[in-house]
This record gives structure tokens, C-alpha cells and sequence, in this order.
């Protein structure tokens, strides 16, 4: 991969988890009216943490992604699978406002969020 390719791609994929973060910590209220206005199901909030979460090593490999950080993300990988396991409540709307497991990824992700500078590969930038 060439240099400038994978710094886009780094970029890409540091923009996007601070997208799916941004939505993860959202109350539950504003989760489902976003999902009402992206016209999509609950898991979509899983889905897309997913899609940035896969490729973080790219982010990792440009050095902006510290060991504290990664371990925010593996647990909210861990802890939305245990939503799915937990079978179809969790995902539906009053799973999303009272299962306990949504509060602790909203925090999670709020945390990990705090973390992110949103552009961590210019100078100035901070958390």
C-alpha cells in the first residue's frame, strides 16, 4: 500500500470511529431518533461501530491509537456482543432504554471518545 494511501485510510477510519462513537454515547432517545431518521434497524448502531472498529489497526499503525484506547474498543466490541447473545430484547426500543448493558456502552464510549482528538495527526489537535 502506498504511503499516501494508507495515511487516507488511517484518517478514514479514525473519522469514522469517532462517527460510531459520537452515536454510541448518545442517550437513548437521540439513538432512536436517529434511527427513525436514518430509516434503519437498532443494530445499525452495532453495525457501524463494527465497521471502524475492524479496521483500527490502521489507525494503530499511523500511532494514534494508545493501548488505553484500543482496550475501550475491545470492550465495547465485547460488550455489544453480549448484547446480540443476550437475544432480541436488547435491540429493540425499550432494551436500547433499559438494558443494562446499553448504559455501559454509552459510557464506555463517551470515555473512549474523550480520548479521540479529532484529528490526532495535526499538531495541534487535542482530546
Amino acid at each position: 500500500m502506498h504511503p499516501d494511501e494508507a495515511e487516507v485510510l488511517a484518517k478514514t477510519n479514525w473519522r469514522l470511529m469517532r462517527e460510531a462513537l459520537g452515536r454510541l454515547r448518545l442517550s437513548a432517545s437521540e439513538q432512536l431518533e436517529w434511527i427513525d431518521s436514518m430509516g434503519c434497524s437498532l443494530d445499525e448502531l452495532a453495525l457501524e461501530f463494527d465497521d471502524a472498529y475492524q479496521p483500527s489497526w490502521l489507525s494503530r499503525e499511523a500511532g494514534w491509537l494508545s493501548d488505553e484506547l484500543a482496550e475501550y474498543f475491545d470492550k465495547i466490541d465485547q460488550h455489544l456482543s453480549e448484547l446480540t447473545d443476550d437475544g432480541p430484547f436488547p435491540w429493540s426500543a425499550e432494551g436500547l432504554r433499559s438494558h443494562p448493558t446499553w448504559e455501559r456502552l454509552r459510557s464506555l464510549a463517551s470515555d473512549a471518545l474523550d480520548l479521540m482528538p479529532p484529528e490526532p495527526w495535526s499538531s495541534s489537535s487535542t482530546p
